[in-house]
């Protein structure tokens, strides 16, 4: 038995409030890409103000979790994929205090998370033009995890992706993981404002800020 645990970012507190307040949460229709082979699949999110849709290859993830702020600005994804053990969350979001993808890294590295106890081997470092910091977590709440946290930093046309990749167990050859995923994900112009994006309500639940499963 091990604990999976889900680090999460600090700087949305304002964020997850504002949903729980203005009640609903948007579900964003998933999508499907062929892109640069007939073979890879692609799975696809936006915002209906972001002028992109940030896709990633579909591989073995699974879609847990997607909100959105009502007026469309903002909004925030869970994947989890069984089969390489990657958990995957990010928020797009318009730009603010930072501008570029280095300082978005260093603010919300210094930041800081109460949830990162005790982090070890932290490195801030580049792939390619994408700024991001990772360390590992050797325990949460008394449980051995090992799980390695990555950072990285997207700001592309006025909107930020704030992505952290996580995994437990993790291992020095999971790295080149990591890598990949970030290399791999790339955003695609919208043809217009009118998305084929499906809007559909649910109903309002109880946003968690940390998650453990057993």
């Amino acid at each position: 038995m091990f604990a999976e645990v889900m680090v999460m970012n600090k700087t949305r507190p304002m964020f997850f409030r504002a949903l729980q307040i203005l009640g609903g949460i948007v579900l964003v229709a998933q999508g499907s890409f062929a892109h640069g082979s007939f073979d890879e699949k692609r799975i696809g999110f936006t915002v209906p103000t972001a002028p992109w849709t940030m896709t990633l290859p579909a591989g073995n993830f699974v879609i847990e979790q997607e909100q959105q702020k009502p007026d469309g600005s903002s909004g925030y994804f869970f994947l989890t994929d069984d089969k390489s053990h990657l958990n995957v969350s990010f928020y797009i979001e318009p730009v603010g205090s930072c501008k570029n993808s280095k300082a978005c890294r260093d603010m919300v590295l210094k930041m800081g998370n109460p949830s990162w106890e005790d982090p070890k081997n932290l490195v801030s470092s580049q792939i390619g033009d994408v700024s991001y910091f990772e360390f590992l977590v050797p325990s949460f709440r008394g449980q051995p995890v090992q799980q390695q946290n990555m950072y990285a930093e997207f700001v592309v046309d006025g909107f930020w992706v704030d992505l952290h990749i996580s995994k437990i167990l993790y291992k020095r050859e999971d790295h080149e993981l990591f890598e990949q995923l970030v290399k791999a994900i790339k955003f695609e112009p919208k043809p217009s404002r009118a998305a084929s994006w499906i809007n559909t309500r649910m109903p309002r639940q109880r946003v968690s800020y940390a998650r453990i499963s057993y």
